[in-house]
């Protein structure tokens, strides 16, 4: 009867099939059936499977760690079972099948032998060239001695803890006084209604200003400087007026450069008398009254 099973090798899984006349080592020396190298917890000869009495067994060999069936230890040879899981170190084998083996066919005389074919002449070998003489190991350095620990200070002990104060009990609460009941509110006396407001007469069309001409301005020339006051001379008085100044003439004379037009004559061109009861136009003084001219006083007594 075969046996069947899978080995999970750190997360590797492997399949294994095995007839009855084998027997199954487990271990981590090289010649086991099963050796998995650079797995933690497995000795060099760690446990073995084998058939006995038509029933397939497995057994401790003397590990470190020990061989473990359904998280059992095994203390002696335990039958296999199907459904069991095996532990050897951190190598698990589980899903346990058993399968019939197939009877060997037998031979009968009627069928005649097969000739064997003969093997192929083996080529002779090269001659293996002599090994190189392997050069002398250097000496191994002695090792250093090893510098003596330091002693260790010793630990501080422990401050004891302090006890906890009591936790005050609080104080109780207050009663909280009842709301004092709010008075009615007075009723509010109804609002007069709002009279209607008069209509607003509209507005009389306002004319339009008429633009206005543009004053005109007349240039005034400034003023002379003032000349020097020469006192005239009057005849029949004192004697004591500068020459060069003359007394008017009796009725009236005109100023220098006016004259009077001639008489039934025609004005001169360009100038028109002013309208009856009209004023003069603008820039157009009349003579002064007949007398001294404007500006000269006559001095008084004694001058």
């Amino acid at each position: 009867m075969k046996i069947k099973f899978i080995a999970n090798i750190k997360g590797i899984y492997l399949g294994y099939s095995f007839e009855p006349s084998e027997v199954v080592t487990i271990g981590r020396e090289i010649g086991n059936t099963i050796a998995p190298i650079n797995v933690d917890g497995f000795s060099r000869h760690h446990a073995r499977i084998f058939f006995k009495d038509g029933a397939w067994y497995v057994e401790d060999v003397g590990s470190t760690n020990g061989t473990y069936r359904n998280r059992v230890k095994v203390e002696a040879p335990v039958k296999i079972e199907k459904g069991d899981s095996i532990r050897c170190g951190l190598m698990e084998l589980a899903s346990f099948e058993f399968e019939e083996s197939a009877a060997p066919a037998p031979v009968t005389a009627a069928e005649p032998p097969k000739p064997v074919a003969l093997p192929k002449p083996v080529e002779p070998q090269k001659p293996v060239e002599p090994m190189k003489p392997v050069e002398a190991a250097k000496p191994i350095e002695p090792a250093k001695p090893i510098e003596a620990a330091k002693p260790i200070e010793p630990v501080k002990p422990i401050e004891p803890v302090k006890p906890v104060d009591p936790i005050k009990p609080a104080e109780p609460l207050k009663p909280v006084e009842p709301a004092k009941p709010v008075a009615p509110l007075e009723p509010v006396a109804p609002l007069d209604p709002v009279a209607e407001l008069e209509p607003v007469a509209e507005l009389e069309p306002v004319e339009e200003l008429k633009p206005e001409s543009p004053a005109k301005t007349e240039k005034v020339s400034a003023p002379a400087a003032p000349t020097a006051l020469r006192r005239p001379t009057i005849p029949g008085l004192k004697p004591g007026l500068k020459p060069g100044l003359k007394l008017p003439q009796k009725g009236g004379a005109l100023p220098t450069g006016l004259k009077l037009p001639p008489k039934n004559g025609a004005l001169p061109s360009g100038l028109k008398l002013p309208p009856k009861g009209g004023a003069l136009p603008s820039g157009l003084k009349l003579p002064p009254k007949p007398g001294l001219k404007p500006g000269i006083k006559i001095p008084g007594k004694g001058a």
